[in-house]
């Protein structure tokens, strides 16, 4: 008789974006964590509002992502001479396209069972939920779990140069 494994525990890596919107990315599709300077990053006109432009990290070129207008919240970040932002690297499955998403806070590495997994709340706009695999709670702090193929798939389709 075979034995049926219980469904495995997820690693995420926790972010919190500006105004208190935690996120979190699977462990296995975060990269690296980067320290960017704002002036740093070219505007490239004519591409979704979420990008914020490109920027040279180490010799290859990287979109830098503003995954809260992405999930529909206006936000500005603002662009002061020396400020420094932090922006965790994604990557798309096992292909070498990479993503940076600017982040308030590093939180650190969450462990998430399916039990706790929740689905994506109905109040959110059906354009949101498109780049969320779900939603657990921590210590009563609302997490969303993000669906990086869909956000990567969306900045693929936007006006934009190919990543």
């Amino acid at each position: 008789m075979m034995s049926v494994s219980a469904p495995a525990i997820q690693e995420y890596f926790h972010v919190e974006l500006p105004r208190r919107v935690n996120v979190a990315i699977p462990l296995g599709q975060t990269a690296e964590v980067l320290s960017v300077e704002p002036r740093n990053i070219c505007l490239v006109p004519g591409v979704s509002a979420a990008l914020l432009g490109i920027s040279n990290q180490r010799g290859r070129l990287l979109w830098m992502l503003d995954l809260l207008q992405l999930l529909g919240v206006q936000h500005d970040w603002g662009r002061s001479p020396h400020q420094r932002w932090t922006a965790l690297v994604m990557r798309h499955g096992s292909s070498p396209r990479q993503l940076a998403c600017l982040v308030s806070q590093l939180r650190g590495i969450i462990h998430v069972s399916p039990e706790q997994q929740q689905p994506v709340p109905q109040r959110l706009q059906r354009e949101v939920q498109q780049y969320l695999q779900g939603f657990v709670q921590l210590n009563r702090l609302p997490i969303l779990l993000l669906n990086v193929e869909a956000i990567f798939e969306a900045v693929v389709r936007s006006p934009a140069p190919a990543l």
